[in-house]
């Protein structure tokens, strides 16, 4: 484990531990004058979708407010990279000239083909609202550190953040923080995440779809025959605009070589309360019989029943019959149709015989596979989670249904900053080269009857817009922002913290 160096300070008024006990109420107060402006900005990111790596209006919105406030360092287009920017407040006391503690804080900010349906503009908000209000504190308190603030584009396609840690851009700090809305408040870890895009090519339209469509009917057929702990793989229809990591709301599949009463008599007991949110209208087109299906959208996932699932369903119950084909309403000339495989498993160490698993299943109808950059899993390191929620649950913030939990709900490119090593048989984390605290909160009203959904899904695009969600982000924000100013003054506590970093 990493052996944690005591700071060497010039006075003794500065080497003893601040006395922090106006810390919650300084923080409220400066949380009223500085969040509304804050908020406006990430209002004016939820208003103004922008798709990875093209976040432009949100990258000028942060550059420009920090650098209209004293102290900050702003570095635009950081790391080589367009949509990214870092931000850099240090306080040095008077006669301290030893080496400033820093701690990172990590922003998001890209949208979704169907807006912010992830919830990034309040990723955005808690990392720019953590840091202005720990700055602060740093000043108020007279406490030497270092606040630096990554702006981190395209999580949801590209994992950029593989890239900005190949850049060196996580190499400022040792401990980096981030919140991640969602639908219920926890930490829990991620998982592992690839994608395999394979091309199916045909000498007609029709023979490319039952090659793709025969596909995705393999792919469900692995459920539950995955190597690896709680392993998954779910299919993507690559079809105009698209997005990784996005189940899509409408799909079309046409049938020809039979009629609309016996496709419709087909397809009616077929949808079963299975696919919750389904909806579909028959009709008659040039080509056949085309049926538009309409769905709930979401995260690709095994237990996303949506528009693509029926559609699926539909190929199985119909594909034994010789005489009938298949084609894609509106689309009819292409001979090559792609679909992306969305595999998840729990840990790191899997994925690659999950992804042999699946290229081999599907390799014989496919004319080429490729991968993308993978999401190691994220893992839970100690003492950080369970500090923040002892404190988010006292008077001052009053949120009580935070909890710890083994469940992995989805997968996070910042893992690839937290670099974790586990041991191979019993799971157990060893060490990372980065803390990563990675807190999942609430953003749904619990009101009765108040919309909610979970992230990817078009209700929660509505939930992350709402004065509610603004309201919860804001205490978590103040909550993370006591705990970095708690860390920079308390070198017994950052050491606990930085424990399982490995030398």
């Amino acid at each position: 484990m990493r052996i944690t160096l005591s700071l060497v300070v010039a006075s003794a008024a500065v080497a003893c531990v601040a006395d922090l006990a106006s810390l919650p109420s300084f923080l409220r107060d400066v949380a009223s004058k500085s969040f509304p402006r804050l908020k406006n900005i990430a209002v004016d990111i939820y208003n103004h979708p922008e798709l990875g790596l093209a976040e432009h209006r949100a990258h000028d919105a942060i550059v420009r407010h920090f650098a209209s406030v004293d102290g900050w360092k702003v570095t635009p287009h950081a790391y080589g990279m367009e949509t990214s920017f870092s931000l850099v407040y240090e306080h040095r006391p008077a006669g301290f000239d030893g080496q400033l503690k820093t701690i990172g804080v990590i922003a998001e900010y890209d949208a979704l083909v169907i807006g912010h349906a992830c919830g990034h503009n309040h990723i955005a908000l808690n990392a720019i609202t953590v840091a202005s209000l720990a700055s602060q504190a740093l000043v108020k308190y007279n406490i030497p550190g270092r606040i630096v603030v990554l702006g981190c584009p395209d999580e949801e396609n590209m994992a950029a953040k593989f890239q900005l840690y190949n850049r060196g851009a996580f190499d400022p700090a040792e401990i980096w923080i981030m919140a991640h809305p969602t639908s219920s408040s926890a930490f829990q870890p991620m998982n592992a995440r690839l994608n395999s895009f394979a091309r199916f090519t045909g000498k007609t339209h029709q023979e490319a779809v039952k090659k793709a469509y025969n596909a995705m009917v393999t792919v469900k057929g692995l459920s539950g025959k995955l190597p690896g702990t709680s392993s998954t793989a779910a299919s993507i229809l690559n079809v105009g605009v698209y997005a990784v990591n996005v189940v899509q709301q409408n799909i079309g599949i046409g049938i020809s070589g039979s009629d609309i009463a016996t496709v419709k008599k087909t397809v009616s007991p077929l949808l079963t309360s299975a696919f919750q949110n389904v909806t579909y209208v028959v009709g008659q087109d040039a080509d056949g019989v085309a049926i538009n299906i309409t769905g709930p959208g979401g995260h690709a996932s095994e237990t996303t029943q949506g528009a693509l699932d029926f559609s699926v369903r539909i190929f199985q119950a119909l594909s034994d019959n010789p005489s009938i084909g298949f084609y894609l309403p509106g689309n009819t000339t292409s001979k090559e149709l792609d679909i992306t495989v969305d595999m998840r498993t729990r840990y790191t160490q899997d994925l690659p015989s999950v992804a042999a698993t699946v290229d081999a299943a599907i390799g014989g109808l496919s004319s080429g596979i490729s991968h993308d950059i993978q999401y190691p899993a994220l893992e839970v390191t100690p003492y950080l989670p369970q500090t923040i929620i002892d404190l988010l649950a006292t008077p001052e913030y009053n949120l009580t249904d935070w909890k710890m939990s083994e469940f992995a709900p989805a997968a996070s490119d910042a893992s690839w900053a937290q670099s974790a090593v586990v041991d191979l048989k019993t799971h157990e984390l060893l060490s990372v080269g980065k803390v990563v605290v990675h807190a999942n909160y609430r953003i749904c009203n619990t009101a009765a009857g108040s919309l909610c959904g979970f992230n990817h899904e078009p209700n929660f695009a509505i939930v992350a817009g709402s004065e509610y969600s603004y309201t919860q982000t804001e205490i978590v924000a103040r909550a993370l922002s006591q705990i970095v100013t708690e860390l920079l003054a308390d070198e017994d506590m950052y050491g606990k913290a930085t424990a399982i970093i490995r030398n």
